[in-house]
């Protein structure tokens, strides 16, 4: 029966996936057939490739894969899209798309590069899902409109948009950075002097803009890239008003409603009762919010909902970031104080007023991260967003955008490796030298407004940490459980097995454990892979540095393994035995 099963579904070398109606190649010459329809290569070029790299007619569509992977004729993001019988998107108006750079809530954001150009792009395409939708056509041509029209050293430029009457994308600089988003979630709250460097480069940022007549009104963390060197770039206009184009404006106020555009932890507040009555005063209240989260690693507001954020921007004073961190010097506490004014005639008037007061105080560093794994990193975001896309919408509008999910639900949302041929097991980011980083670790500042959980249910019974070597278990009762070798973790273990004071934590979403990163110097391993987030499953082994380490366990899953391996057993004792002696055994161990 199983050999009748295979071969219903693999007709030819192809096999055909269930769950994606999708041909998804088994053979190589099935893969090489996706491959030219893709339009990445053509039928000579590929038989030239193939001869070149000695694929055999025997080989598998994955050893195929790897071959062109590793002799750089695919990228593994390509390799593995037509893996998955995916060939379609792979080119669009004769851009190669090589792999994810970043995503967002209007579509991807992929690294491409023209057939007949050297240089690669940024390519941001609307998503399928929104082809039709006049709000995010608007927010995409805004988003042109001043892409083209700032060319400026602090601002990403966009060259053009086009569409293939199927596709809408923009062709943008490829920037390779992260975001300061990212840099928070993972580094927690920055230097001083670091994020007044920051302050300084957007600030000249929003004052070419506003020369133009252009108002970002979306000022937030996820809009600024930072490279290696330090240099930073805001991004994404999609909100933008600008002055002469009245049409974009008037479209985004009949889709979203004009009282309220832009994002709830860093909205201004006179943005968010009219957004179409704002200056660039609203900006510099927004970038005020932004650094308050760069220096902290909290936003201003906490608060749970949407709309006692709102109420918060019009209504109360944050703390004053030296409350935070006493090490801050009180100038800069008051820059950012005067930032976050609700009245906007008492903030600083101008980007230029705000570059004079920050500049004696900004230091330009070096930012130490992985540009190749933090693109992994965010492939396995968009991929898990793709997966999760099935479910349906809820109808609703709305011009309040969320801060993003690596700071909504608690730092960053890492999957598995969509490379499925790297053996690299360097952390999704590398840790930063202090020295140029950080002055120290901010331990007075807890990071619950970074990472905290929005599951307040009760934890699942039966979830255990079994230590290695051992038949000691310890139960998970807690949605959020923290492992370390000091007194105030959860789950104590010994230093010498490589485990820092607090090495990580456990967090229960309300459908899945997920472990979190904590330790800045020792690793966490998840299966022998370096991980810093990554959702967990029953069996999952957690290791250290040293010998020492943690398996999770469900013990009604263990449960059911047992009942499985005994109707299994019960199984073929009926088939040697003619069903005498299994009966006896099924009553006796009650499986049915």
């Amino acid at each position: 029966m199983l050999y009748r099963l295979i071969l219903a579904n693999t007709i030819h070398g192809i096999r055909f996936d269930r769950a994606t109606k999708m041909k998804v190649p088994v053979a190589a010459q099935n893969f090489l057939e996706l491959l030219e329809k893709s339009e990445l290569l053509t039928g000579s070029q590929i038989k030239k490739v193939r001869e070149r790299l000695k694929i055999p007619d025997t080989a598998t569509a994955r050893e195929t894969a790897k071959a062109l992977v590793q002799g750089r004729v695919l990228t593994p993001f390509q390799a593995e899209r037509l893996l998955e019988g995916r060939y379609r998107g792979l080119v669009i108006d004769g851009y190669r798309i090589r792999e994810v750079l970043g995503f967002g809530g209007m579509g991807c954001v992929f690294i491409a590069e023209h057939q007949n150009e050297s240089r690669k792009v940024a390519l941001k395409v609307l998503s399928s899902e929104h082809a039709l939708d006049a709000g995010m056509l608007a927010r995409m041509k805004l988003e042109a409109i001043a892409g083209m029209r700032l060319n400026h050293p602090n601002i990403i430029r966009t060259y053009r948009m086009d569409t293939t009457g199927a596709v809408h994308f923009l062709v943008m600089e490829l920037f390779r950075g992260i975001t300061l988003h990212e840099l928070v979630a993972l580094y927690g709250a920055l230097k001083w002097p670091v994020v007044c460097d920051i302050a300084l480069q957007a600030a000249a940022a929003l004052k070419a803009a506003h020369a133009q007549g252009i108002i970002h009104r979306d000022i937030k963390p996820a809009n600024f890239l930072i490279d290696q060197n330090g240099v930073t770039r805001i991004l994404d206009f999609g909100l933008a008003m600008i002055k002469d184009v009245p049409e974009e404006e008037f479209s985004l106020s009949m889709v979203f409603g004009h009282d309220c555009l832009g994002t709830p932890d860093y909205i201004a507040p006179e943005q968010s009762l009219d957004s179409r009555r704002v200056d660039a005063r609203a900006d510099i209240y927004s970038l005020g919010a932004t650094l308050y989260v760069a220096l902290t690693a909290h936003v201003p507001f906490p608060d749970k909902s949407n709309k006692a954020k709102l109420e918060a921007h019009r209504s109360k004073r944050p703390k004053n970031v030296c409350q935070l961190r006493p090490e801050i010097p009180s100038e800069i506490g008051a820059i950012i104080a005067k930032m976050l004014e609700k009245d906007p005639a008492k903030r600083f008037q101008s980007a230029d007023e705000l570059a004079d007061a920050v500049r004696p105080h900004a230091q330009r560093t070096s930012i130490q991260f992985d540009f190749r794994e933090l693109v992994t990193l965010r492939a396995k975001q968009a991929k898990a967003k793709v997966e999760q896309s099935g479910k349906k919408p809820s109808g609703q509008r709305s011009s309040i955008t969320s801060t993003s999910g690596w700071l909504r639900e608690g730092s960053l949302q890492i999957a598995e490796r969509t490379d499925s041929f790297s053996q690299s097991e360097t952390p999704a980011i590398r840790q930063p030298e202090p020295h140029r980083m950080r002055a120290e670790p901010v331990h007075s500042v807890p990071t619950t407004s970074i990472r905290s959980t929005t599951f307040s249910g009760p934890v699942p019974v039966g979830w255990r940490l079994q230590m290695l070597g051992t038949r000691r278990r310890v139960a998970l009762v807690k949605a959020r459980t923290s492992i370390g070798s000091e007194h105030g973790a959860d789950v104590l273990l010994l230093r010498d097995g490589g485990v820092d004071s607090l090495q990580c934590w456990l967090e229960y979403d309300g459908l899945h454990w997920k472990l979190h990163q904590e330790s800045k110097t020792l690793p966490t391993y998840v299966n022998g892979t370096v991980e810093a987030l990554c959702t967990l499953r029953h069996g999952s082994k957690i290791t250290f540095g040293g010998k020492t380490g943690v398996r999770l366990v469900s013990l009604p899953q263990i449960a059911k393994n047992r009942k499985r391996l005994m109707a299994s057993i019960i199984g073929l004792i009926v088939i040697l035995t003619g069903g005498g002696l299994a009966w006896w055994l099924l009553s006796l161990f009650q499986v049915f």
